[in-house]
């Protein structure tokens, strides 16, 4: 079982590459999303929601029986199809069912962070052998499911792991880097001097880092360069679904003479790009 958790996990570090790098797989995620109804209104932890819905592309598995292997991501709040972070990590656990053959793969969309452990726990209750959880805030639930579920491997996508934990492994990335290319090309690209960055909450590090390697790299270009740095005023609640915010934020920018934009942080920097 570690030989198949260390492959997803190279699986999904790839896939996230991809997004640090600014790109994203050319197939878009609807293929692999449920034809019948959105996940989310399947998924919700309810009275009604006894267990995950099924994907498309699986079958009947019993997640239960040994020679079954079941692999089950939970997203952070917003979408599996969000272009940033749930996406990666929901197409580099398809990339990773794929190799493994037999394995059965799924998803849960969360949409309130009060759902993180129920999510967790749907997986967890029907057998599952693997289960990924996406962004920094999963991790104290990622942390309490390894201990309650020792028998299940966990993966946390950009979740620290300070202590050695058995049966759960924390993904993190040089997001300052990804930032610090951005920033590069921003500057070199600017004719009016003015750039600016628009994203998700500070209280996220890795969203704190995406900037701070964004205005390094510009910098070290331009040294007098101005910077407009704008972090979403919500909560973890909102600070990653919030499009509308981004686009705003955006424009105020440009009206003040921006002529790059960099967006880091799920809908939001989407909103803006």
């Amino acid at each position: 079982m570690k030989r198949l958790v260390l492959l997803i996990t190279a699986l999904l570090l790839l896939a996230m590459l991809a997004v640090a790098c600014g790109g994203t797989t050319e197939t878009p995620v609807e293929e692999a999303a449920p034809t019948e109804a959105p996940m989310e209104e399947e998924m919700a932890p309810t009275e009604e929601a006894e267990a995950p819905a099924e994907e498309e592309a699986s079958g009947d598995a019993d997640c239960a029986a040994e020679d079954v292997l079941c692999i089950g991501l939970v997203t952070d709040v917003g979408r599996v199809d969000d272009k940033s972070f749930n996406q990666s990590a929901w197409e580099g656990a398809q990339q990773a069912a794929e190799a493994l053959g037999a394995a059965d793969v799924n998803y849960v969309e969360t949409t309130n962070a009060t759902d993180y452990a129920a999510n967790i726990d749907l997986f967890a209750g029907q057998g599952y052998d693997i289960i990924v959880t996406v962004g920094f805030a999963m991790g104290e639930a990622t942390a309490a499911a390894a201990a309650t579920y020792p028998d299940i491997d966990f993966i946390g996508v950009d979740q620290f792991q300070g202590d050695t934990v058995a049966n759960m492994t924390g993904l993190v990335f040089n997001e300052d880097k990804a930032g610090y290319m951005a920033g590069v090309l921003a500057a070199s690209l600017s004719e009016s001097g003015t750039i600016a960055s628009v994203l998700g909450t500070d209280l996220v590090p890795p969203v704190v880092a995406f900037n701070e390697g964004y205005q390094n790299g510009a910098m070290s270009v331009n040294p007098d360069i101005n910077i407009i740095a704008t972090y979403h005023p919500g909560g973890l609640d909102v600070a990653f679904t919030d499009p509308e915010w981004g686009a705003t934020t955006a424009q105020q920018a440009i009206d003040q003479g921006a002529d790059v934009i960099f967006g880091a942080g799920g809908q939001p920097g989407n909103g803006a790009l």
